[in-house]
């Protein structure tokens, strides 16, 4: 770290740099949106289904998406292989292939696909999934396209040895258009599209990114910061990053704690990012606005939260989540009346230790009584609503795979079934049952019914599935892990 960085940091009381200018995955921001590529893109590649294909313009987080896909799955048998020097052709990029699956090249490209194809084979005899991701794949050429297509062809008779990820620019799907390698786009099973960040997604987004430096409620970002962010930036978080990094140091030369408009419009300047004029922005602004109950909060709103974790708030079961859904919005008295730096302790805290990323969200009084008795759980006021804050480690692409991935369907399953809403078998799979059920399970509670089990789903039946462990016996016996 250069000495005027650290010195930036330690004047802001920052742990770690907020808006580094490369890719970080150690402090990812989860939006239901990449909760359910990165889960769905996870079961293509586990299910041998085919060629992933990743897409979106520069700075809109590719590499991060690759990195947290690649983590999960190495974490569970992978033998994974990236390319980045997409202008490598022919046996050049087959060598790079090889190299990276720890392989040396053959002579020739009929030896090296050999050699490729035995060390595929003894991988999956062992039970190993061989994923290939290419990086930068919009600078392939169609000789190189054709090559993968090949690659492709590499099979058991039964499912494809090589699960190919191609990730590139929006350029990317013309060249795959090109009616030569129409055998290869054949093979596509999903496409993801990153989007850029609508204004909701950028105030969570800046706050995410300050608390997991340690300045919960310490920096904030204004309103009109922030309109003058997301037209400079276009919800970009490259140019998010850029920008915001020297408003850092501006808050450093003024001594405040707010990152306001003209702070925002200089570092802009000097970055070379253009604010864009008000009129283009409005339909935009307008649509977010209509968005933003549903989004969540930043905690540049932190200082106006009026309450954080209580201590001895009561942790006795929970009948049904109708009675929680419809019970009065009065909160234990402990959490009404404690203040900020409280909130501010925990997220700190939280963000300090939480190895599987800190998550965010707003719920009703009713939930944040029952969620403000959870270990690792941090809660506080908003006007009408509640801000909760836990550690993320029951993730949804841990729910649809991993060696637990069964026992935490169950988990589920049982509790849906003692609310109700869930008559088939506990069973550990997820179907179409299972899915509407959560969709219900997410109508009751005020959640987008959805079906998928997002974050913060999660959070409630897992709280739900403990109130019901803890009732007694009978519900465990009736719905186990059976």
């Amino acid at each position: 770290m250069n000495t005027a960085l650290g010195a930036c940091l330690q004047r802001l009381g920052l742990t770690r740099v907020p808006f580094p200018p490369t890719p970080d995955a150690s402090a990812y921001f989860h939006t239901p949106l990449l909760e359910r590529e990165l889960a769905e893109t996870a079961h293509c590649l586990r299910t041998r289904g085919g060629i992933v294909l990743l897409t979106g313009e520069v700075g809109l987080g590719k590499t991060t998406f690759l990195r947290r896909l690649l983590a999960l799955l190495e974490e569970e048998g992978t033998d994974a292989a990236m390319v980045l020097n997409t202008f490598l052709q022919g046996e050049e990029l087959l060598a790079a292939i090889l190299g990276d699956f720890g392989l040396t090249a053959g002579a020739g490209m009929a030896a090296g696909l050999d050699r490729l194809n035995a060390f595929l084979l003894e991988r999956r005899a062992r039970g190993r999934l061989c994923v290939l991701v290419i990086d930068d794949a919009q600078n392939l050429s169609l000789d190189s396209l054709e090559l993968l297509r090949l690659l492709t062809n590499l099979e058991t008779g039964q499912e494809k040895l090589l699960q190919i990820v191609l990730a590139g620019q929006p350029e990317l799907c013309a060249s795959l258009a090109a009616p030569a390698i129409r055998q290869l786009t054949t093979r596509i099973v999903k496409h993801v599209r990153l989007p850029a960040m609508d204004a909701g997604q950028v105030r969570d987004y800046v706050g995410f990114r300050l608390a997991m430096a340690g300045a919960a409620g310490r920096i904030q970002l204004s309103a009109p910061g922030l309109r003058a962010l997301l037209r400079a930036s276009r919800g970009n978080p490259r140019r998010i990053h850029l920008i915001l990094d020297r408003c850092l140091y501006g808050l450093v030369a003024a001594g405040g704690g707010t990152i306001d408009a003209a702070l925002v419009r200089a570092a802009a300047a000097e970055s070379g990012a253009r604010v864009r004029p008000v009129r283009t922005w409005r339909p935009r602004l307008l649509a977010s606005a209509a968005l933003g109950a549903a989004a969540v909060a930043a905690i540049a709103a932190a200082a106006a939260f009026h309450a954080a974790v209580p201590a001895g708030v009561a942790n006795g079961p929970i009948a049904s989540t109708t009675a929680l859904a419809s019970a009065s919005p009065a909160v234990p008295a402990a959490l009404a009346a404690a203040g900020d730096r409280r909130w501010d302790a925990c997220v700190d805290t939280l963000t300090a230790s939480a190895s599987g990323g800190v998550q965010l969200a707003r719920v009703e009084a009713a939930w944040a009584a029952r969620l403000a008795g959870r270990a690792e759980t941090c809660v506080a006021r908003e006007g009408a609503t509640w801000r909760i804050a836990w550690r993320g480690e029951l993730l949804p692409e841990r729910f649809f795979m991993g060696p637990d991935s069964a026992r935490n369907v169950r988990r589920v399953q049982g509790a849906l079934a003692a609310e109700g809403l869930y008559p088939a078998a506990i069973d550990g799979l997820y179907g179409p049952r299972l899915r509407a059920a959560i969709g219900a399970f997410q109508a009751r509670n005020g959640l987008e019914a959805t079906g998928l089990p997002d974050a913060a789903t999660l959070l409630f039946l897992d709280t739900l599935a403990a109130a019901q462990a803890a009732a007694g016996p009978a519900t465990q016996d009736h719905h186990g892990d059976s």
